[in-house]
């Protein structure tokens, strides 16, 4: 599912920027002022202090990318040109509650997808040797706490328990002439933590900033490596016990740290902005293929980066509110490190959104969002046996429709 692989790096660089994608008062902007919503829970836990009843929001959002990754046939060395291309929608579901304990103290908990990665490119294509598939999911439970100090600040702390599986899969050159491709597939996964601390200063009723800082998670992700049709020289490898059958790699989730702001005009209008960075160096994805005799995990080689939010909102009438928003993510990686498992590149889009209020606490939000992800080239390098890759995305687009039932 070639085209859909691509809102998933939409959606873990915006995941890694923001946590979970859906969380802002203006779609993808106002993730850690708004504090007008039970997402709060995640994107600022400061900001519970300012939902007075219990909340509930839950979100889902539908994703599906246009782009096809175009094989350079005049410089790749290996035969099967272009990976296949299917253009299903994902979905993506999240949730959140939020519950006061008293005037000061609230809790909160959220189910979210924080981060996520994935490609898959079929077992025939060219850079079969360097990956046909590969995905890589964060699901992760959040409880959370906030304490109001006065009536300007507030302060919060969550811990994420985070599930991690990784799944790759690639096809091995068996090092025989003539002789079919062998196969490798790797599933690993492993149980990590973090925690969140952040603060909320209501300067005015008015004006409110945000800031949240998200610390590093580091995981030991472990699991089988299954072969299959390995021919005589990896096969007897296996039987030595010299290439093992076992994996153990450590997955990290990057610290982050994001600030915000919130500023509601006389009209009854609204301006959100948010700004993080991200220590993407820090990432630890993992690719697993095998380059002759040798298990080759592919790590590191990310950049930190920058990321921004910007949004409008427009006056309440008749119970519908409208906003647009854009936002922009630096590239985590230069050209000549980027690879065919994660081609990530820099991003940028903007949409818009309508909310409805149906009374009683209860609203209903849907947004849509055109984002450019990159065109992504990617070149591999030369390698004995795996030859050379050499090509990038063309249409790099991807429509994200989301929506959210606040109650």
């Amino acid at each position: 599912m070639q085209s859909s692989r691509h809102w998933g790096l939409v959606v873990s660089l915006a995941g890694c920027f923001t946590g979970p994608v859906v969380a802002g008062s203006a779609g993808f902007a106002g993730i850690v002022a708004s504090a007008d919503s039970a997402e709060t829970a995640n994107g600022n836990p400061a900001g519970m202090s300012r939902l007075a009843e219990p909340t509930t929001s839950l979100s889902l959002m539908m994703a599906r990318g246009f782009g096809e990754f175009e094989v350079d046939e005049g410089k790749t060395t290996t035969g099967g040109g272009n990976p296949d291309d299917d253009s299903s929608p994902v979905f993506l579901p999240q949730a959140y509650h939020v519950r006061p304990l008293n005037e000061d103290v609230h809790v909160g908990l959220s189910l979210t997808v924080p981060t996520g990665f994935g490609s898959e490119y079929g077992s025939d294509w060219a850079g079969r040797y360097y990956t046909d598939s590969y995905s890589l999911v964060y699901v992760a439970l959040t409880p959370a706490i906030s304490w109001r100090i006065n009536e300007q600040w507030s302060i919060g702390a969550a811990v994420g328990i985070n599930y991690i599986a990784s799944e790759s899969e690639v096809a091995i050159n068996t090092l025989v002439p003539g002789a079919a491709d062998g196969r490798m597939k790797a599933e690993l996964d492993g149980v990590g933590t973090n925690f969140t601390l952040s603060l909320l200063w209501e300067m005015t009723d008015k004006t409110r900033f945000g800031l949240s800082y998200t610390s590093e998670s580091k995981t030991d992700i472990d699991g089988d490596l299954k072969f299959r049709n390995t021919g005589p020289v990896i096969g007897g490898l296996l039987e030595r016990g010299i290439l093992s059958d076992e994996i153990e790699v450590e997955q990290v989730q990057p610290q982050r740290i994001i600030g915000g702001l919130y500023h509601e005009l006389e009209a009854g209008d609204f301006i959100v902005a948010d700004i993080g960075w991200v220590e993407f160096s820090r990432f630890g994805a993992n690719s697993i293929s095998l380059d002759g005799q040798d298990l080759n995990v592919e790590e590191g080689g990310f950049n930190n980066f920058w990321a921004g939010a910007l949004g409008y909102g427009f006056p309440e009438h008749n119970g519908l509110r409208y906003t647009l928003d854009a936002f922009y993510v630096q590239a985590p990686v230069d050209d000549d490190k980027r690879t065919l498992a994660l081609a990530l590149d820099r991003i940028w889009g903007f949409g818009a959104g309508v909310q409805v209020d149906h009374g009683k606490g209860q609203l209903v939000e849907f947004n849509v969002h055109l984002v450019d992800f990159g065109k992504g080239p990617v070149d591999t390098g030369t390698s004995a046996v795996r030859g050379r890759v050499v090509g990038e995305t063309d249409n790099p687009y991807a429509l994200i429709i989301s929506g959210a039932y606040h109650f």
